[in-house]
Parts: C-alpha cells; sequence; structure tokens
C-alpha cells in the first residue's frame, strides 16, 4: 500500500481530483483537509491556503495515479509525494488492493 501526498489551491478543484480518481479506481481513499503555506516560488516568499490531499493507493497503480495528477493538476510543478508506509492493518492494505484498478 502507498500513500500519496499533494496539495491543491482551492477545494472544488480537490474535489475533481479526488472523484476522477476514485471513479477510475486508481486510488480507494482520499482524505482532504485545509491547510496553511509558505514556500519560495519564483524568489518570493508565497503564503496562502490549500487543499492537503492524501491518496490511498496500491503500488502498482503510483505510475497511474502520478501520471493523472499530472494531467489534472493545475498547478505548474505540484507536489506529488509518495510516502514510505512501513506497516498497516493488513485487512485495511488488502480493502485498499481490492478498491483499486486491478489493470494497475
Amino acid at each position: 500500500m502507498l500513500i500519496i501526498y499533494t496539495t491543491i489551491s482551492n477545494a472544488e478543484q480537490a474535489e475533481v481530483i479526488a472523484q476522477t480518481l476514485l471513479t477510475e479506481q486508481l486510488v480507494a481513499c482520499v482524505n482532504m483537509w485545509p491547510i496553511n503555506s509558505r514556500y519560495t516560488w519564483n524568489g518570493k516568499i508565497e503564503k496562502t491556503s490549500e487543499i492537503a490531499m492524501l491518496l490511498k493507493t496500491k503500488e502498482t497503480c503510483q505510475e497511474s495515479v502520478y501520471q493523472r495528477l499530472k494531467e489534472l493538476h493545475p498547478y505548474e510543478c505540484p507536489a506529488i509525494i509518495t510516502l514510505d508506509v512501513k506497516q498497516t492493518n493488513p485487512d485495511f492494505a488488502n480493502w485498499v488492493e481490492t478498491q483499486t484498478n486491478y489493470k494497475c
């Protein structure tokens, strides 16, 4: 099982991405919450509100999820980060496996 982290500029865009990835069975679950972000972009320190997203998927879907995120994401340089899951509830991992596309 993998967790992929990304941030999106607003809730509406996050909802579109979540719905698309779930409908295409590339992810089993998406968690979203508002965050305040600070970062350097084009030599300036930026301050903004974003929506953080945790996408739960199986390892074989990672590249497909990355590709779709790049296609759907509004940012020029989106953070798309895989978090290493060292251990998880086996029943939950099995559920993730059964909810994601067998073609991945």
